[in-house]
């Protein structure tokens, strides 16, 4: 009986780790997606442009205080007014990036540390601009009913609706994104910028426009990452400060300008994250994250998926 009784509980405790560690895999995912949806824009711009844009992190924070005054505006349809903020959050990171690039960036192409200093002062700028708009304190964004709760699957298992619906939109901006850069002319002269210049524009390509509405997309899609990120922290000037580093290191381990690898990238930091979490600390799992990807980018400089092309070999 006591053999019997033990071989019982450790099938039980087997199948609690399995369902600890399928939570934790969720939890890892929807860091992923969060990310994902930060890197992204920039695994464009950088990829294509080869700007470091220090200022990536404000326009998503343009995207959380998008759907904070959205909501503010629409204080009794708190769903619908979430649905609305995706594409205003776009238009308004779009517009700003679009202006940002026009201003500043055109004449520092060809010169990273000087981007890096401009785009850098930028974001303070912004930061201050926000702050002076709706003081620097945090604003909370109230979060629709079918985003509240969770889905019980047993008595262990259980899936948060806001992180999984940040997942599943994740992969739906991914997707979309993918198509564009795939099927439409834009994308295809994205890609032919992005693998060499000189002989885009040797075959009428205008480079210069493609690099306004690539830095207005790559923006356009950051502040979307703000809408998903007003659901789970608050919005505050300091929001984009806490992934600027984080959405460089994804679109470095993934390979610069390839989508692919942005998405597999950050969805391997985000679940190794979760997992070093319980016994190295939320600040010692970011460290080995970071050691990782140096000694990773030691082996392998271009990341898992290469940029592909002659300006990728030069």
């Amino acid at each position: 009986m006591a053999a019997a009784a033990g071989r019982a509980l450790e099938r039980i405790e087997g199948k609690v780790n399995i369902y600890e560690n399928m939570k934790t895999v969720f939890f890892g995912l929807s860091l992923g997606s969060v990310l994902v949806l930060a890197a992204i824009g920039l695994a464009i711009t950088f990829g294509v442009m080869g700007v470091i844009n220090m200022a990536h992190g404000e326009l998503i924070m343009l995207g959380a205080y998008t759907t904070y005054t959205m909501q503010q505006l629409m204080p009794n349809y708190v769903g619908a007014s979430l649905l609305l903020s995706i594409p205003m959050a776009f238009l308004v990171s779009a517009a700003v990036g679009i202006l940002i690039e026009r201003l500043v960036i055109r004449h520092l192409y060809g010169r990273p540390l000087e981007t890096l200093l401009a785009t850098f002062g930028i974001s303070l700028i912004l930061q201050q601009t926000v702050r002076s708009i709706y003081s620097p304190l945090n604003r909370s964004v109230e979060s629709p009913s079918w985003l509240s709760g969770s889905w019980e699957i047993n008595s262990i298992l259980s899936l948060t609706y806001n992180r999984l619906y940040i997942i599943l939109f994740c992969l739906v901006v991914f997707f979309i994104l993918l198509m564009i850069m795939k099927k439409t002319t834009l994308g295809l002269n994205v890609r032919a910028v992005s693998q060499n210049r000189s002989m885009a524009r040797a075959m009428g390509i205008r480079a210069d426009r493609v690099d306004i509405l690539t830095f207005g997309l790559g923006s356009g899609i950051a502040g979307i990452a703000g809408v998903a990120l007003s659901q789970i922290t608050n919005v505050g000037p300091n929001l984009g400060q806490a992934y600027i580093i984080d959405s460089f290191m994804v679109v470095v381990f993934g390979g610069v300008g390839n989508l692919w690898g942005t998405l597999i990238g950050g969805f391997t930091l985000g679940v190794a994250n979760k997992f070093m979490e319980p016994w190295a600390g939320a600040v010692m799992a970011k460290i080995l994250v970071l050691i990782f990807i140096i000694l990773f980018i030691q082996k392998r400089p271009r990341g898992l998926f290469p940029q592909k092309g002659r300006a990728a070999e030069a």
